[in-house]
């Protein structure tokens, strides 16, 4: 039987040696990935596999109170509080191929038969070792995908939900304990979008926290604005507005007093030492994600505070934290345009009237200047500067179908290369979320005073 044959049925009939369940996901996505392996870390497969025709869970955002007090003989009204709402997720579709020739197989095969399939096995382990570092990282990049209410939360659309989808920067302060809150993703048309089903604006805690900072780029190593923060209007100079409502000014804060407060609002908490947080799984899955740039940012102030924090003598500071938390460097944030940008460049600082704001180019479009995304120091980018994002994978994983959960089909021959075999593999997911005001956004807005 020629090799190549012979190689094809190997390859058909013999198990995934990586594919194989949700623990081995988990374990190789560590070696390749950065957010996504954190998501699934130690989830069992019960939680990231599922079946049936779209990903659904109940969601409760009011407890609609039935406490009350009586006395002896009181006559009591009975109500049955209907408090969930349902949460849903289309599937997505991926899929990826391994691929080998026949001079590749034949040119690996040994004179023995023991040879041959010591070489088999070699030559099967790079081709899934490849396409498994070729899927996981395009979940890593999907992770970071520019928010598209057409491809993500339509049942018709390609992509699967990203970060950004969830936490997004565009909000109201909608008062009370609820503050400052990322309502609707950044689309052209986010003033009707839902968010899996459900209409943030009418169930206001199905929002992210929003905490912004002073920042401006050509100030260089200087925690912008002052301590004491400052006021910037809605209606002309804020980079948080959707619509008319809420307060009329926010208060900008330096990112130190920014973190204070997200850390505060969304309830992370403080591992006791720097060792439980990696060990303990729910410490592990609070995450402060960002860009090479804010991490750089970030170790600026350290160095700048160095007289008032406890004595550092590493000038590095390698790993720098907050509370116990490390910041994680994720590279596809260094060059993902996911933030509101207009059609011509932007000062990297608002002064007065003539500056352009989300309000304008979001809700109304009313100078037409609306081209999508930027990075977050592109020149169009309308706030320029480094995000801090929150996330709690404790409340967003990444579901699979559990009947096309990395499932390899036939070797099929490609009709234009006669010499070359392809083996598809595709899979059924996306990202989940349960609960969006875990999670948050610190970022920045190009103050005046800078």
């Amino acid at each position: 039987m020629p090799s190549i044959q012979t190689f094809n049925d190997f390859m058909a009939t013999t198990g995934p040696t990586y594919l194989t369940s949700a623990d081995q996901v988990i374990n190789e996505a560590v070696k390749n990935t950065y957010a996504f392996s954190r998501l699934l870390k130690n989830k069992t497969s019960e939680v990231t596999i599922q079946g049936g025709s779209e990903i659904r869970d109940v969601i409760m955002f009011d407890d609609s109170r039935t406490y009350d007090h009586y006395q002896p003989n009181d006559v009591f009204t009975w109500r049955n509080p209907q408090v969930t709402d349902t949460i849903k997720a289309p599937w997505r579709f991926s899929i990826d191929h391994m691929s080998w020739t026949d001079a590749e197989v034949e040119l690996n095969t040994g004179e023995t038969s023991a040879s041959t399939k010591v070489a088999y096995k070699r030559l099967k382990r790079i081709k899934e070792q490849r396409l498994w570092t070729s899927m996981t990282n395009g979940f890593e990049e999907d992770l970071w995908a520019p928010p598209s209410l057409a491809q993500m939360e339509v049942e018709s659309g390609r992509l699967p939900y990203s970060l950004p989808f969830f936490i997004t920067e565009i909000g109201r302060d909608l008062g009370g304990s609820l503050g400052l809150r990322g309502t609707r993703p950044f689309t052209a048309s986010a003033n009707t979008s839902t968010v899996m089903g459900l209409d943030p604006t009418v169930d206001t805690r199905w929002t992210n926290i929003i905490e912004p900072y002073g920042y401006n780029s050509g100030a260089g190593i200087t925690q912008e604005p002052s301590a004491a923060g400052i006021s910037l209007s809605f209606t002309d100079k804020t980079t948080l507005g959707q619509g008319a409502g809420g307060a009329t000014t926010i208060v900008v804060n330096p990112l130190f007093t920014a973190f204070d407060r997200m850390f505060m609002r969304i309830k992370y908490e403080a591992p006791s030492s720097h060792q439980e947080y990696f060990e303990k799984d729910t410490l592990n899955r609070q995450m402060i994600l960002t860009s090479r740039e804010g991490v750089q940012f970030y170790r600026r102030l350290l160095r700048l505070s160095n007289d008032t924090l406890v004595n550092y003598q590493d000038a590095a500071y390698s790993n720098p934290t907050y509370s116990g938390i490390p910041l994680t460097y994720c590279s596809d944030l260094d060059t993902a345009a996911i933030f509101p940008a207009h059609s011509a460049a932007v000062a990297d600082k608002f002064s007065g009237t003539t500056s352009v704001d989300y309000n304008e180019v979001v809700t109304t479009n009313a100078d037409g200047a609306f081209t999508g995304f930027g990075t977050e120091s592109g020149a169009n980018t309308i706030a320029k500067g480094p995000r801090f994002f929150f996330v709690n994978g404790n409340y967003l994983t990444p579901i699979f179908h559990s009947k096309r959960y990395f499932k390899t089909h036939e070797v099929l021959r490609h009709p234009n290369q006669p010499f070359t075999y392809v083996m598809p593999v595709d899979c059924w997911h996306n990202l989940f979320c349960n609960s969006r005001q875990r999670h948050g956004v610190v970022c920045p807005i190009p103050t005046a005073t800078s």
